[in-house]
This record gives C-alpha cells, sequence and structure tokens, in this order.
C-alpha cells in the first residue's frame, strides 16, 4: 500500500465505539507508529518470490513454455478480479451516497444506524482502493515474469498445448520416484505412475526431446512399478 488512507481516523472511530476502554484505548494508541507501518508497508497478494519460487516451482512447471501459460493464467485471474472489485466498489458508491441521503433526514436509532453505515462504507471503500492498487500491482508483476519467460526460450505464447506435453510429462517424470516409493497414497502414486507411462510414450511417439538420463531412469522405475 502507497498510502495510509485506511488508517485515516481509524483509531477516533474505534474510540468512539467504546470497544475497548480507555486504558486499552491508550495501549492501542501506543502502537500508532507500528500499526501506521504495517499498513503502509503490507503486501496483500503475492511477492515476486512467492510467483517464481511457489506458483511457477520447477516440478510443476519445468519448462519456460508451462511457465509462461501458468503466469498468464494468473494474470488473467488477477485481472478478472479487479474487474469484480471495480463492480463492488461501484456498488459500495452507491451505497454511501444512499446512507449519506438518510442521515439528513433520520432521527434516533435510524440515524445513529445510518452513521454506522456511512462510517462502514468510507472504510471499506478506502480497502477496496488499496486492493484495487495491489491487484494492479500483481497484474504488473505477472507481465515482467511473462516477458522474461518469453525472452528465455522460443515456443508457442498463445496456444498452450502446442508445447504441453513435453512440460507434463517432464513434471511426472520428475515426481515417479517419489509415487513408486509411496506407501500410504495408492491412488495418487498410481495417478502419477499412469500419467508418466502414458506421457513418456506419447513424447517418444511424437519425437519430443527429453533429457536422455531421466527418460531412461523412468522407464527402470515404470518397469518395476
Amino acid at each position: 500500500m502507497t498510502t495510509l488512507e485506511v488508517y485515516k481516523d481509524a483509531l477516533a472511530r474505534i474510540a468512539s465505539s467504546d470497544v475497548l476502554d480507555p486504558e486499552e484505548m491508550l495501549r492501542l494508541q501506543e502502537l500508532t507508529d507500528e500499526l501506521k507501518h504495517a499498513v503502509a508497508t503490507h503486501t496483500m497478494y503475492r511477492t515476486p518470490t512467492e510467483a517464481l519460487t511457489s506458483v511457477l516451482n520447477h516440478v510443476k512447471h519445468p519448462t519456460p513454455a508451462s511457465k509462461y501459460h501458468q503466469a498468464k493464467l494468473e494474470q488473467t485471474v488477477m485481472f478478472n478480479n479487479l474487474m469484480s472489485l471495480s463492480f463492488d466498489y461501484r456498488e459500495a458508491l452507491i451505497d454511501l451516497a444512499e446512507a449519506e441521503v438518510q442521515i439528513k433526514s433520520a432521527i434516533g436509532f435510524e440515524l445513529e444506524r445510518c452513521i454506522v453505515k456511512r462510517d462502514r462504507l468510507t472504510y471499506r471503500l478506502s480497502w477496496m482502493r488499496n486492493e484495487a492498487k495491489e491487484r494492479l500491482r500483481e497484474i504488473e508483476m505477472w507481465s515482467e515474469i511473462k516477458t522474461q519467460l518469453g525472452a528465455a526460450a522460443p515456443f508457442d505464447h498463445d496456444n498452450k498445448d502446442t508445447d504441453q506435453l513435453q512440460g507434463l510429462t517432464l513434471r511426472y517424470l520428475q515426481e515417479l520416484p517419489a509415487a513408486v516409493r509411496a506407501g500410504t497414497d495408492v491412488g495418487g502414486a498410481v495417478n502419477i505412475i499412469a500419467q508418466a507411462a502414458t506421457m513418456l510414450a506419447e513424447c517418444e511417439r511424437r519425437k519430443i526431446p527429453l533429457p536422455k538420463n531421466l527418460a531412461e531412469r523412468s522407464k527402470r522405475l515404470l518397469k518395476g512399478a
């Protein structure tokens, strides 16, 4: 987050609610600088490190093509979420405008409820603006990752299926040793073994290159499985 908008008036709102007694409120106020720092530096979604080492790990996505198309998926999902957030934001703005109008004519408990509704919406809208900034940051992050992957090796940027067999085969061949040794999850092991055997045979049929040592080791494991 680049601003402290969500922190603005937050302590005053909490104090006015009496949800904390005065002594507890003083303890919270002592944390003002720390809370401001936490809000200002909070990373809401994934960092580049998480994207590269967790999402695009070498086992599940062993080729530049498989990493690229996963990055494209992640970017698309984040954009779709940003679009949905924009609709929620527009509705919240309408709710806020409605609350402001109701405050002008409301009295008693109804007025108090309208004020709480307005304050809650104001706070929610500030968080939504920060969320939108964070979603934009991740969309841009995936763009940079895609550019780096695209420069690493030639592959089809449009059609995921073009290079998918090689990436999936490498994934299941790397998982094969653990699957063969599996003692409890028999169903999961059988699935990996079956996928590895089928994909290895299909790569040979299509003459899709695989690391020779990996392919030979996998054939030996499959014979003994």
